[in-house]
């Protein structure tokens, strides 16, 4: 669960869940990841995720396009359609969406999940009201 509020002129930025893959269980700050998962609630000024559009998804009571690309590892980028600043999610429904496209496999581990903003151009503000994540 995740609520925020931004700024009334954010810039080109973007609000999302990080999740970093390994194929190892065991993984550390110090090893590369094989893919990350990328799931953008919101986004101001224009952005866009890294690669091209492969498809879209329904998941979490919202429609997203995926995005893929590389930059020495695979990033997938779930982008909501419409923007939000809250939201309820599985996040192992986005990886699961990925698996049964093909495009990652289903022994990955996650070593870490972040959340945040990427400004690309200008200032703004992210405040959180409320944030959890369970691993289970």
């Amino acid at each position: 669960m995740w609520n925020f509020t931004l700024s009334s002129n954010p810039g080109t930025m973007n609000v999302a869940y990080d999740l970093w893959l390994h194929g190892k269980s065991t993984a550390d700050w110090q090893d590369r990841p094989t893919d990350e998962v990328m799931i953008w609630l919101n986004r101001q000024g224009g952005a866009g995720p890294l690669g091209t559009k492969y498809g879209s998804a329904s998941l979490g009571g919202a429609m997203w396009d995926i995005y893929r690309g590389d930059t020495g590892w695979k990033v997938y980028s779930f982008v909501r359609r419409a923007n939000t600043t809250g939201a309820t999610l599985n996040l192992d429904g986005f990886t699961q969406a990925l698996v049964r496209r093909k495009l990652l496999s289903n022994d990955k581990g996650v070593s870490g999940i972040e959340s945040g903003s990427e400004v690309f151009k200008g200032s703004g503000r992210l405040d959180t009201t409320a944030y959890s994540v369970d691993i289970g």
